[in-house]
């Protein structure tokens, strides 16, 4: 009996410091669960920044640059990562064609040019031999009136002066004709020229070439892109903010160009252009962690330049918003 009363006080001694220990443990929790509730938040009163993800761009937009028509590549002047000048050519398509076209029209330009040259000294002598008809017409009218000259040898005189003045605007009718063709020479010649300029795919602006992936002697169609053209700008950077956060832009507000996940600056501008309506995610859209179903704003940032940065490199944008 003494036994059992022993194990019951041990028992009870044992529940005791449990609950010793339960309440030393629950205690620092209480506390700070007490202070918790108690005190207010904490509210930043500094500006307050949206982060989006961009990519750099020149001001005027990457363009995509292809042929007029169809053809083999003959030469390539310039390869990806080239600076450019405007009109420079860049790739030239096989043109012998269209070379022999202009080499005719050019040839007939030239064989009209010689028909005109004759003609008109055709036109010169028949001035001399009109002048010469006029002057022996005028002599026998003097010889008639003085009975010096038969009536004939008058009429026949007028008939060779009227038939000398035929021939003279004969002449230069068809001189006239003549001049005519060339202007439809040129036009031909036009054409030809303009033929063999469309063999030629030439710089737009001043830039720099992107993207090309092509070799002389492979085939080209018409209205596909054959690489992508930098216009020479201002840098920029171009990226999406979520429709949560797109009514606190404003044009004019600052921002930081860092690299994506990092502290440091690349550079800094502002915002020059806000898109005036939402759009699906087209930045980085490929990513398969980009699940969500949100719109997005485009916002373009002008940089100041402080360092040379790379065309389409993945950039983060800090913008400081009120």
């Amino acid at each position: 009996m003494k036994q059992v009363k022993v194990i019951q006080y041990k028992n009870t001694l044992m529940t005791r410091l449990y609950a010793f220990l339960l309440v030393l443990f629950l205690l620092p929790a209480c506390k700070n669960k007490s202070n918790n509730q108690s005190d207010p938040p904490v509210i930043s009163n500094g500006p307050q920044k949206i982060i989006a993800l961009g990519r750099v761009e020149p001001e005027t937009k990457i363009a995509q640059v292809g042929a007029e028509t169809g053809g083999i590549i003959k030469k390539i002047y310039y390869h990806e990562g080239d600076t450019v000048q405007k009109g420079n050519v860049i790739i030239e398509l096989t043109h012998d064609y269209e070379d022999s076209k202009l080499t005719q029209a050019q040839a007939k330009m030239a064989t009209q040019l010689d028909d005109i040259k004759n003609f008109r000294a055709q036109i010169g002598q028949a001035h001399i031999k009109e002048a010469n008809l006029k002057t022996k017409l005028e002599r026998s009218t003097n010889m008639y009136a003085s009975e010096a000259e038969t009536k004939q040898n008058l009429d026949n005189a007028q008939s060779d002066y009227d038939q000398a003045k035929l021939e003279v605007e004969r002449l230069n009718a068809a001189l006239a004709s003549e001049q005519n063709k060339i202007e439809e020479i040129k036009a031909d010649i036009a054409v030809a020229a303009a033929d063999v300029r469309r063999r030629k795919v030439v710089a737009p602006y001043n830039g720099i070439v992107m993207n090309m992936d092509l070799t002389e002697g492979s085939p080209v169609s018409t209205g596909k892109a054959l690489f992508d053209f930098a216009p020479e700008a201002d840098a920029t950077v171009i990226c999406e903010v979520d429709e949560l956060l797109v009514k606190k832009l404003k044009l004019g507000q600052k921002a930081i160009i860092r690299t994506e996940g990092m502290d440091d600056k690349l550079d800094e501008g502002e915002i020059i252009y806000l898109s005036n309506y939402l759009k699906k995610k087209s930045i980085f859209s490929d990513e398969s962690s980009n699940m969500e179903d949100r719109r997005v704003r485009e916002v373009r940032i002008k940089l100041k330049g402080l360092q040379p940065l790379l065309i389409n490199s993945r950039v983060e944008a800090v913008i400081t918003v009120e």
